[in-house]
């Protein structure tokens, strides 16, 4: 990655990059209107939009100069190709699908494409076979009113598109694994995936990220989720982008009533993140739980925004994010919830939890309220600190080194969380996660 100059300039330009009108003109040449005239929304939006800088507040503790938009082109769209052989732990899913550099592959597992119980299409193919399912949602109301310049480049600049389809009433039995793994040829990644889950619904999906430390990759991502009434998802987004990696990402979901989402996200790779991620209880008796993990090491950088926004009276929300620093890494956590005229009856709480292991990292967290009704229990709170050394010598007067007293208590620290993972060997690496940035 290069040397970035981190001095604060204020942009006089809404370019971002490579992403400029000759750029978006490439894109999306001969797609189906639905798509083509959602793309040019979003480039009007993109290029009406300042660049950010650091003097704005959302940008404030995560300076853009991080991010070196220059060193990348604007890829066209990726092809679909036939997928590889199974890889390791493709058996545990119904569909995967894989993205990389040459292009896509869907790969039907089960039969649960061909027997209907779930699509799983390209956006381009989607907009065309089924437009009525995807136009209602489509850079819908999930995403937020006063939009985002990373959002808009994403409407206007994507070229990889997934729209995932569960029918009302159809519970799939092994689910879908979405597998991200980029080499770095230069290529900015802009993926945009849609997913809609019918009425009384179920279904679990991991997203997976990965890339080797010394390639150079960029991904620029939106991911939009709606949940009909009574439908439940569980979904876990694992990334493990090498370090020439750098990500924005914003994500969101709407949960209608009486369904529920159990979203987990763990962050332990890039070497620079932006993300955002967001859930909007928008029906009476829905349900949101968001989980997070990460882990800063060396130079590494990541900052999430997290919305818990409830929009009816009668719903629930809890998160927990835990995270730890250590050597020169920098976490910076803000989260909002946000409860909306008439939103009576909400129970909602936040807790970020942070640990800072060595002298020289940071961690920065600033919890919010937004509260504009009565009649409710929202409630945040937050910690800083190392671990507990009455803990660590407690463990050590039993026979164990300090590495292995510190090992032990920080996969403690961090199974609160991952024990909800649904996937054992994800869990798995969370441990290695912990042990390789131990020492162990």
């Amino acid at each position: 990655m290069s040397t970035i100059d981190l001095a604060p300039e204020r942009a006089v330009d809404t370019v971002v990059g490579p992403f400029d009108e000759e750029a978006f003109n490439a894109c999306g040449k001969g797609e189906p209107s639905l798509l083509r005239a959602k793309r040019e929304q979003g480039f009007h939006v993109y290029k009406n939009l300042p660049a950010p800088t650091s003097f704005d507040e959302e940008w404030r503790r995560t300076n853009p100069r991080l991010f070196p938009f220059a060193d990348f082109r604007a890829g066209g769209a990726l092809p679909r190709i036939e997928p590889d052989d199974p890889g390791e732990h493709d058996e545990d899913f119904d569909v995967v699908v894989n993205v990389g550099n040459d292009g896509y592959s869907i790969n039907d597992r089960t039969g649960a494409i061909r027997g209907g119980q779930v699509m799983v299409l390209p956006l381009a193919e989607a907009s065309e076979s089924c437009a009525d399912l995807i136009e209602p949602y489509l850079n819908g109301q999930a995403l937020p009113s006063d939009w985002d310049k990373f959002v808009a480049l994403n409407d206007a600049f994507w070229n990889f598109g997934l729209f995932i389809y569960v029918p009302p009433g159809v519970e799939l039995e092994k689910g879908i694994h979405l597998k991200y793994s980029m080499s770095g040829d230069g290529n900015a990644l802009v993926p945009q995936v849609l997913i809609v889950l019918g009425e009384q619904s179920q279904a679990s999906i991991l997203e997976s990220m990965s890339s080797p430390d010394d390639a150079s990759c960029l991904s620029i991502a939106t991911k939009e989720i709606y949940l009909q009434p009574a439908a439940r998802l569980t979904f876990v987004t694992n990334q493990e982008w090498g370090r020439g990696a750098c990500q924005i990402a914003n994500d969101m979901a709407m949960v209608d009533s009486d369904a529920q989402i159990d979203w987990i996200t763990l962050n332990f790779g890039t070497g620079v993140s932006k993300l955002k991620l967001g859930c909007d209880v928008c029906g009476s008796g829905a349900c949101a739980e968001l989980d997070g993990l990460f882990f800063c090491n060396e130079k590494q950088h990541i900052d999430q925004k997290t919305l818990q926004i409830h929009s009816a009276p009668h719903t629930y929300s809890r998160l927990l994010y835990k995270g730890a620093v250590q050597d020169e890494g920098h976490s910076v956590y803000q989260g909002v919830i946000q409860a909306r005229p008439g939103a009576v009856k909400v129970d909602a709480y936040q807790t970020n939890n942070n640990l800072v292991l060595s002298n020289g990292a940071k961690a920065d967290t600033i919890p919010g309220l937004l509260i504009d009704a009565d009649d409710l229990k929202c409630s945040h709170g937050a910690t800083i600190g190392n671990l507990d050394p009455d803990q660590v010598f407690y463990m050590r007067s039993r026979g164990l080194a300090e590495v292995d007293a510190r090992r032990l208590l920080m996969r403690g620290f961090y199974d609160e969380v991952a024990d909800r993972i649904p996937y054992a060997w994800v869990r798995d690496q969370v441990h290695r996660h912990v042990d390789a940035r131990l020492g162990v």
